[in-house]
C-alpha cells in the first residue's frame, strides 16, 4: 500500500471518527449490544444524504490514489470508511439501528464521486511535478 493510501486512510478515520465524536447522540445510557434497523426504507429521504456525503470522500479518494492502478476502487474504499464508522456508531448508541441500506447509499455515493473524479481530472507527469487539467473527448 503506497504512502498517499495509507494517509488518505488515516484521513479519513480522523474524519469519521471526528464526527462520531460530536455527534448529538447520547451514547451514555445505551443498553450495550447491537441492533439492526428493521423498518428502513430502501428509498428513505436519509439515502440522499448519504450519497451526497459520500461522494466528495469518494472523489478525493481517487484523487489520492491517482498513481496506482485501480483509483476507483481505492477512492470507493477510502469514500465509504465514514459511513461505516456512523452505522456502527448507530448500531451501538441509542439510535434506529446500523442499516445496510445507508451502508449501501454510502457506498454507492464513495463510487459516484471516485468515478467522476477519475473521469474529469487527468494527470500528466512534467519536469516540475504533476500539473491537473480537465479533458472532455467527444468521438463518433
Amino acid at each position: 500500500m503506497t504512502t498517499t493510501i495509507k494517509q488518505a486512510s488515516i484521513l479519513a478515520l480522523m474524519l469519521a471518527a471526528s464526527s462520531a465524536a460530536h455527534a448529538t447522540l447520547d451514547c451514555s445510557g445505551s443498553r450495550g449490544g447491537w441492533r439492526v434497523q428493521s423498518s428502513d426504507s430502501w428509498t428513505g429521504s436519509d439515502k440522499l444524504t448519504h450519497f451526497a456525503v459520500s461522494a466528495p470522500f469518494g472523489a478525493l479518494g481517487a484523487y489520492l490514489a491517482r498513481d496506482t492502478q485501480h483509483p476507483v476502487v481505492y477512492g470507493t474504499l477510502i469514500g465509504t470508511v465514514p459511513g461505516l464508522a456512523k452505522e456502527v456508531f448507530d448500531g451501538t448508541c441509542r439510535t434506529d439501528g446500523f442499516s445496510y441500506k445507508d451502508l449501501a447509499a454510502d457506498a454507492l455515493g464513495a463510487l459516484t464521486g471516485a468515478a467522476l473524479a477519475h473521469w474529469a481530472i487527468m494527470y500528466q507527469r512534467t519536469a516540475r511535478g504533476t500539473t491537473l487539467g480537465l479533458a472532455y473527448r467527444n468521438r463518433f
